[in-house]
């Protein structure tokens, strides 16, 4: 059921607050089966919540009651039969109850730890230099070598190469996301993407050395967009999600995901500059490139033993 159909909520965030918002659903009694139901008693539908996953921790939890949240948000108008009272009420209640549930995963951040389902996956120990190293072991112009050189040559983003269009001079693209090619110059514009709303787009100039790498991807291999699924058609995000983690587990010989290479390149660029010296502009603009505020972006370092950019895993409590 699409229970945010005409909401202002971005298209891969409805589709995945509805997938929540119906699974909820399903975890309840069988009188008890809908959205009302969740709203109207919160700590009896939290308790089914909390029975019913398979992984039940505050990063699971989360993006359940977030989605529980936009409705409340978006569909007022759906819950007439409360009062302005009884709605402020309940609103408040979930504001409370995912207040609480996000705190340790607020201080996660805070302590520059990765959560437990990260700690799950082998490849969160991979160091950004570690990464440099295999992607140039890879041969030239291979589509895995080209995945890692467009998440270590540049900030790196989210699953949002998916259907990136590759377009030559004036051409006007016909995709949200493409790369333009033009003479020596390559620029990359993002408008599709997580945080869109709020940072509009991501632009990126290549740097030669990127520049080099899909010239040579595009010679030894003529296409469109610049990854392309099993049939030869652009990816969507979540086939693109889906593959660029079985290639890069089958390359690092660990569990990786896309989160990482953000992870790793944050780290590395804390571990290798003066953080000091840097204006607030400075670490923005950088931000401002991956999606999200300067904040996040200090959050995602990982820390051991007071370095930066350094992870052992027997040093990361589960707590």
């Amino acid at each position: 059921m699409d229970y945010l159909e005409s909401a202002d909520v971005h298209d891969n965030s409805k589709k995945l607050y509805n997938s929540k918002l119906n699974e909820w659903v399903s975890f309840m009694p069988q009188f008890y089966q809908s959205i009302i139901c969740i709203i109207t008693f919160p700590d009896f539908a939290l308790q089914r919540l909390e029975a019913s996953l398979k992984t039940n921790t505050p990063t699971n939890r989360h993006i359940y009651i977030v989605a529980v949240l936009s409705f409340l948000r978006h569909k007022r108008d759906t819950l007439l039969h409360l009062t302005h009272e009884q709605y402020a009420v309940l609103r408040l209640k979930w504001v409370d109850m995912n207040n609480v549930n996000e705190a340790p995963i607020i201080q996660r951040r805070l302590e520059n730890k990765p959560t437990d389902m990260q700690l799950k996956k082998s490849g969160v120990a991979i160091t950004y230099n570690e990464l440099v190293t295999k992607r140039d072991e890879l041969p030239a112009g291979s589509i895995e070598r080209l995945l890692i050189a467009m998440y270590t040559m540049i900030p790196p983003v989210r699953a949002d190469y998916f259907a990136t269009e590759i377009v030559y001079n004036d051409t006007v693209p016909t995709e949200k996301n493409y790369i333009r090619i033009r003479d020596n110059h390559v620029e990359c514009i993002l408008t599709d993407f997580k945080t869109a709303k709020q940072f509009k787009q991501i632009t990126h100039m290549f740097p030669p050395e990127l520049i080099t790498e899909l010239n040579t991807s595009l010679e030894k291999t003529p296409r469109s967009y610049l990854f392309l699924n099993a049939n030869g058609k652009a990816h969507t995000r979540n086939s693109f999600t889906l593959w660029s983690r079985r290639a890069l587990t089958r390359i690092l010989g660990k569990e990786f995901t896309l989160v990482f290479f953000r992870h790793a390149y944050v780290s590395n660029f804390i571990f290798t500059n003066n953080m000091s010296t840097m204006s607030d502009a400075e670490i923005k603009a950088i931000s401002d490139k991956m999606g999200h505020s300067p904040e996040m972006f200090r959050a995602y370092k990982w820390v051991h033993q007071g370095k930066q950019g350094e992870l052992n895993l027997e040093d990361v409590s589960d707590e």
